[in-house]
């Protein structure tokens, strides 16, 4: 009976003795908020950065190398997103300026017409 005792303190003990790596867990929680909010690929390139440093992290700490790996994965679908959505501005901005121009013009057109 003593000896059960003995060797769940030991296990309670080694359980205390290893840290957890936060590093890992905020890798993967930016890279998840990358991929729905998105400030110009920042918060990917954050994701990114914190979930490699937290997979060197887990080598020593041999907890969250899962949750590193899943950091860097949606880490860098969040910037492929945020490049996706980057275009997307670029062409819209792009189409409603060539549109405003043809606007002006046919608005001069007609004033022209008008004005004798």
């Amino acid at each position: 009976m003593e000896e059960n005792y003995n060797n769940n303190d030991l296990n309670s003990n080694n359980q205390m003795n290893k840290s957890s790596n936060g590093l890992a867990v905020a890798g993967f929680v930016v890279g998840v908020i990358s991929i729905f909010i998105n400030f110009y690929t920042i918060t990917g390139i954050i994701g990114l950065i914190l979930s490699i440093v937290g997979l060197k992290k887990s080598k020593q700490t041999e907890t969250g190398k899962g949750l590193a790996i899943a950091g860097i994965c949606c880490s860098i679908v969040g910037i492929i997103v945020g490049i996706i959505a980057i275009i997307a501005m670029i062409t819209a901005v792009s189409f409603m300026v060539d549109n405003s121009n043809e606007i002006i013009k046919t608005i001069n057109e007609l004033n022209s017409i008008y004005n004798y």
